[in-house]
């Protein structure tokens, strides 16, 4: 390992302080990390949820997201809600591209995966596994939390304080 990928698998460490992230960089040469990955607990009488994270290219080049995986799930598509004559519309799309040192922020009422026939409730406290699929890079394997509607809103809160006292800083 020569002393810039050392540095940079250093960096990347430091900077992952995801909910929980399994991501084997050694393995993944273009440098992918998931930060701030949650799953949204199961609404009572439904079957579908909905996937939220940060995706981090800090490779060299653009790297592609198929889609997802789990066993959870038969079906995860990748979505994007977009307001139309003031409307909300959602849509599924193919992929999503993320270009070299981009970070691509997966939320509500924004880019989202939308997990299909849950095969049972998600409950908050539960850990989930979940595969990121790639079309140039190996997948990518994390733990990742179902929140209540509390704890998303708690979760959204602290990133948005924690983005307000970055921005003093610059």
């Amino acid at each position: 390992m020569n002393v810039l990928s050392l540095v940079i698998f250093l960096f990347m460490l430091h900077i992952n302080y995801s909910y929980a992230t399994n991501v084997n960089l050694a393995e993944n040469p273009v440098l992918v990390s998931v930060e701030k990955a949650y799953l949204r607990a199961s609404i009572p009488g439904s079957n579908i949820s909905a996937a939220y994270m940060t995706i981090v290219n800090n490779g060299e080049k653009t790297v592609t997201l198929l889609g997802a995986s789990s066993n959870i799930s038969p079906r995860i598509e990748i979505h994007q809600n977009t307001m139309k004559n003031n409307m909300m519309r959602m849509r599924k799309m193919d992929i999503i591209n993320i270009k070299a040192n981009e970070r691509i922020t997966l939320q509500p009422s924004g880019i989202h995966l939308m997990l299909f026939d849950v095969i049972k409730p998600l409950q908050p406290q539960q850990d989930v596994e979940l595969t990121l699929h790639f079309s140039n890079s190996k997948p990518v394997s994390l733990q990742v939390p179902v929140l209540s509607p509390i704890q998303e809103k708690s979760a959204q809160n602290s990133d948005e304080q924690h983005s307000h006292i970055m921005q003093h800083h610059h």
